[in-house]
This record gives structure tokens, C-alpha cells and sequence, in this order.
């Protein structure tokens, strides 16, 4: 089984250490740390202004090019500012690093078709059982996807009409 290495971008600490946890007992999988130092998580404060906001995401992506993650999770609430500026600077300038989305129930099915449009590769609720963090990372490192028949029911309906 070849080595997986994986990062996550999270601005909620406990939730990051959280699926740390459940990941590095992973066979196979080398969870990459202090992917987000402190100061430089991307703010989900509305107030922030974007010039402050870009300087974040030019941070997020100058430490994952450094790290070279396989696999990147990443919280949809930091995707979807600035029209997807994250996802598309990820794609852009680690395109070896491919990205899965971690929601909460507030997620808009919307923004996350979105999200999947502009390059994540899949999505995963933070409530999730461990077991399929697990086997997400296996299943998107082989060049698939990771999103629900209903969610993929969605985006068929997207693309034929």
C-alpha cells in the first residue's frame, strides 16, 4: 500500500485536531501538522477585509506547495470566499494536491456543486463516522471522487440540463 499524505486546513483547531486523530491511525496514511500556524488561518469573519483575507490564502498556498500534500481538506466556509480565490489558487499552484471539502449542516448543496465545479475532488460532513475520512482519502488518491449518489444525482441533473 503506498503512502498517502494528507493535510487539513481548517480554522476550527479542535475539529482539525480532531480528524488528525482519526487519520493518523490510518494504515498508510501520513498526516502532514501546522498546515494553518496561528495568525494565519483564513478568517470566517465577514468583517475582514479582502486585501487581509488574500494575504491568508496566498499563505495557505505558499505552505501547501511547501508540504506537497496528496490530499488537502479543506472547510467549505474558507473555499467559498472570495468566488472560490482558495480552490482555484490551490489548483493553480498545487495541482498535485487535491482537494476535499469538509462541511457542516449548514452547507448549501448550491456551494458545494460549486465548489466540486471549481476542482474539490469530494465532500465530507465534519460529523462524519471516521471510518469514511479513512477510506475517502483512499478513494480520491486513485484519481476518483468522494460525494454522495444524491449529491451525484445533483450534478447529473446539472450537466444534461
Amino acid at each position: 500500500m503506498q503512502m498517502v499524505t494528507v493535510a487539513i486546513a481548517d480554522t476550527d483547531s479542535g475539529r482539525r485536531t480532531k480528524l488528525e486523530q482519526f487519520l493518523q491511525g490510518g494504515p498508510g496514511i501520513r498526516v502532514l501538522s501546522n498546515v494553518m500556524h496561528a495568525g494565519s488561518d483564513i478568517s470566517n469573519d465577514p468583517q475582514l477585509e479582502p486585501p487581509a483575507a488574500v494575504i491568508a490564502i496566498d499563505e495557505v498556498v505558499a505552505r501547501i506547495s511547501q508540504l506537497k500534500p496528496r490530499i488537502l481538506f479543506v472547510n467549505l466556509d474558507q473555499i467559498i470566499y472570495g468566488d472560490f480565490a482558495l480552490l482555484e489558487a490551490l489548483h493553480r499552484e498545487c495541482p498535485e494536491t487535491l482537494v476535499l471539502l469538509l462541511t457542516d449542516r449548514a452547507a448549501q448543496e448550491e456551494q458545494i456543486i460549486q465548489a466540486l465545479a471549481n476542482g474539490a475532488r469530494g465532500w465530507l460532513s465534519h460529523e462524519a463516522d471516521p471510518f469514511y475520512f479513512l477510506k475517502a482519502v483512499r478513494v480520491v488518491d486513485r484519481g476518483e471522487i468522494w460525494v454522495t449518489r444524491k449529491m451525484l444525482g445533483k450534478i447529473m441533473d446539472k450537466v444534461l440540463h
